[in-house]
């Protein structure tokens, strides 16, 4: 008969008795303790959930597949969604590599799906000092600033009644699905790529919101809407991607109701330092190449583009503090860790079996980030503004 493994001290089936260490204890079809048994205060007791071996060694195999298999709801989608046919090949620059898994950039979302649910929020997040930044929450704190802000903007407008929100390159649906359980707004997400739009519309229907939460292929650059059709419009970090702003400005602005209410937030170039030496200049090269962001605005450079897209600007914040000099200080905690060629390696090895992503990949990513956020090149910003109602 196969041995019997009794469960130790931290089991979740112990009893009110139990070992006077957390070791196990193997007896055999007997009850006759195995030599190598640790000794106990008590062999059994009732009510005690004991495994036999072959038992036991199932679950170590179904942990170690639950754990491959955590990768899988990745590799599935890429195998399985509309993108794996329509991207087959990627580009420096190309966005439907990056957020099809065709792009070896890609490689840094996996390596953050360990901590972060990468299906779901591709935003950096937003964290105040003291909290943990490396969790879905932090994307979520950031969705909430955003919508907070837009909602007051919009308790003051003449659409308080029609709670419509469009979102503007809505990725993999995590914020669209979050402004409907906590909000309760109806939204419509656009998004340019197969794989995102696929994947949000996947989500929707898993977290039970569809079709109050729907999804669709589009251009930000030229929306498939009618003018004027939602009182809310909102794109999260996505104008990072689009490769002429004040077009999507003025989209977002086309759609939008007179009176509605807009908000959004992305990366911000901080042009003296950005251009201060040629130095200077490859850096910030380097870090729109791993990103695949063709430019970015600055901070003054937007709200000009957001006074001739017709908008009132309400509000703006820069936000560094509370996004990317943490993920500054996270960076150089890799790359220091990095510096160990035994650590390097055997985490590289890990991290192909835990999720399929190149470390080298994710390496030359995080480099490129840190050297220019260091210097103070990126910023982040929020923005809030209304469409003025029609004279």
């Amino acid at each position: 008969m196969p041995g019997l493994r009794m469960p130790g001290l931290l089991s979740p089936w112990r009893g009110q008795v139990g070992y006077s260490c957390i070791r196990e204890i193997f007896v055999d079809g007997s009850g006759c303790k195995k030599r190598n048994a640790p000794e106990p205060f008590f062999v059994r007791w009732p009510g005690t959930r004991i495994l036999t071996r072959t038992r036991a060694r199932k679950t170590r195999k179904t942990r170690k597949h639950e754990i491959q298999n955590s990768k899988l709801k990745i590799q599935h989608s890429m195998k399985t969604s509309p993108a794996a046919i329509k991207n087959p090949t990627w580009s420096v620059g190309d966005v439907h590599g990056q957020y099809s898994y065709r792009n070896p950039h890609a490689d840094l979302y996996l390596y953050l799906s360990q901590w972060s649910d990468m299906e779901s929020y591709l935003n950096v997040g937003y964290s105040r000092p003291g909290q943990y930044h490396l969790h879905v929450n932090t994307h979520l704190r950031l969705i909430n600033r955003l919508a907070d802000g837009l909602l007051d903007l919009h308790a003051r407008g003449p659409h308080t009644g029609d709670r419509r929100l469009l979102d503007i390159a809505s990725g993999r649906g995590g914020a669209a699905i979050h402004a409907r359980r906590r909000y309760g707004l109806h939204v419509t997400g656009v998004d340019i790529t197969p794989y995102n739009a696929w994947r949000a519309t996947q989500n929707a229907r898993d977290r039970q919101v569809w079709p109050n939460v729907r999804f669709s292929m589009g251009n930000s650059l030229r929306l498939p809407l009618p003018a004027a059709s939602f009182p809310l419009v909102w794109s999260i970090e996505s104008p990072a991607h689009f490769p002429d702003k004040p077009v999507f400005l003025r989209e977002a602005a086309r759609v939008l109701k007179p009176g509605g209410a807009f908000t959004f937030a992305d990366l911000l170039v901080v042009e003296e330092v950005a251009a201060a030496s040629e130095e200077n200049r490859q850096i910030y090269a380097d870090f729109l190449r791993v990103w695949d962001v063709p430019y970015l605005e600055s901070f003054d450079s937007y709200r000009r583009a957001i006074a001739e897209a017709g908008l009132e600007l309400r509000r703006a914040e820069i936000v560094t503090r509370c996004n990317l000099d943490i993920l500054n200080r996270d960076c150089a905690i890799f790359l220091w860790l990095s510096k160990w060629p035994w650590l390097y390696r055997t985490y590289a090895r890990y991290l192909k079996w835990r999720t399929g992503a190149n470390l080298d990949n994710v390496y030359e990513h995080v480099l490129a980030s840190h050297r220019a956020l260091r210097l103070g090149m990126i910023d982040y910003g929020l923005f809030w503004a209304v469409k003025p109602n029609s004279t």
